[in-house]
């Protein structure tokens, strides 16, 4: 892997005579033509992705995208296409799915704190499965099940407590965090399914975090969960899925590669045979995190007490990751990128916040007003977090086909700001 690859996290994007390009096209052509800040995905990059897992995985495992990561219809349908199922967590999720024209996918349902509505529409929409959060749950799928008409599917979501050694806020599956079903509570909960006539237990769901980069995380966590299996035979009955959840890691800025996914399933899934198990996994960042990037545009140049400041035309509500989790995403310059650097500096934007950063205390090329600035891995939780605080629009999204672009999502304008707005 080369330095440009490393920096980008896949190879479509690569500097040519010192340009740098997505797939065929010119950013510095695609900022011209569409503004900033502006987001831009490759799709090679997302189909290559795809393809590595289901090389890893094989044909019978479900691949489900997780839409919370990069939401946008466009890219739904592209997922779609290549054979996804999708991972949601909200009716607007589904309402997505169903308003990008999106028919008969496999697809599960996650979040701690599912709502009636929710339910009903997820069962209505032929749901493949419920992911179980809590037993506060049994009830509302059972009373869903009922007025619908139909069996309720539900993956157990089980907290085995396996630290998955990532950051904080994207943790879930210690004894500390909020989702999932500890052992003993996960026992209590099969009986009640059990007793039901409407709720069918399917499978086991695990979900231990975000930025994965080891094996290790997974195959500790089915260990436990053989374990749970093999307590009692009716922790057994009916399965048919286990769900290993998403969170496979992806470079961003400290130069660590993927994780392994190839030796994920190659551990993994004689295991999964052996007990009758179908492989369901539910990836959002490894699929489109390296594939897009946020382009802005610098304004200037301020000295500051310890370093001086890039002044960016993106902020903080255009990329929330940095100013939230501590993220540190590549940053380059668009153009001649080898040019000796003028020291660090701390990429800031326009909003009145101290906390507005895209990166701090990197080394950059002494760049000038007008010239542009890439932050890589941007493909995720970038544009679905996007905000309008400070009045700022919302970026435009274009997405990348070979020498080809097409607009999947407008700027914002002024008026979008206050559409939803009433007059007293």
């Amino acid at each position: 892997m080369n330095q440009e690859t490393r920096i980008a996290g896949c190879s479509q994007f690569a500097w040519r005579d010192g340009e740098l390009h997505c797939e065929g096209l010119s950013l510095a052509n695609l900022a011209e033509q569409y503004g900033t800040p502006l987001y831009v995905y490759s799709k090679a990059a997302m189909v290559e992705r795809y393809q590595m897992l289901r090389q890893a995985f094989g044909p019978k495992a479900g691949i489900a995208y997780a839409i919370k990561s990069n939401s946008n219809l466009s890219l739904l349908r592209l997922f779609a296409e290549l054979g996804a199922g999708f991972d949601l967590v909200s009716l607007g999720e589904l309402r997505r799915i169903q308003a990008a024209g999106i028919k008969d996918a496999d697809m599960v349902f996650a979040g701690v704190a599912k709502q009636e509505q929710e339910l009903e529409a997820a069962l209505e929409a032929g749901i493949t499965f419920f992911n179980l959060e809590s037993q506060r749950e049994l009830a509302l799928l059972e009373a869903a099940g009922e007025r619908v008409g139909r069996s309720v599917p539900i993956a157990l979501r089980l907290n085995v407590d396996v630290d998955a050694e990532t950051h904080e806020y994207i943790s879930t599956g210690r004894r500390q965090d909020k989702f999932g079903l500890d052992l003993d509570s996960a026992s209590q909960a099969l009986r009640q399914i059990r007793d039901s006539k409407r709720l069918q237990l399917v499978g086991y769901h695990i979900h231990l975090g975000s930025q994965i980069r080891s094996t290790r995380p997974f195959l500790e966590a089915f260990s436990r969960v053989e374990e749970f299996m093999a307590a009692a035979p009716e922790h057994r009955e009916g399965l048919r899925y286990y769900d290993l959840g998403g969170g496979f890691g992806i470079a961003y800025g400290d130069g660590a590669g993927l994780l392994d996914v190839q030796a994920l399933a190659d551990q993994l899934l004689p295991r999964l045979e052996a007990h009758g198990l179908t492989a369901v996994l539910e990836p959002g960042r490894f699929l489109v995190g390296d594939a897009g990037i946020l382009l802005s545009r610098v304004l200037g140049r301020k000295p500051g007490g310890e370093r001086d400041f890039l002044l960016v035309d993106a902020a903080m509500n255009d990329l929330l990751r940095p100013s939230h989790y501590g993220a540190e995403h590549p940053v380059a310059a668009v153009s001649r990128p080898d040019r000796p650097p003028e020291g660090k500096v701390d990429v800031v934007g326009p909003i009145c916040e101290s906390g507005d950063f895209l990166a701090l205390g990197r080394s950059l090329p002494d760049m000038q007003e007008g010239e542009l600035l890439a932050v890589f891995s941007a493909g995720a939780y970038g544009a679905a977090m996007t905000l309008t605080y400070n009045s700022r629009p919302r970026p435009a999204e274009v997405l990348v086909d070979g020498e080809s672009s097409q607009l999947i999502r407008r700027r914002d304008s002024y008026p979008d700001l206050w559409a939803q707005e009433l007059d007293l």
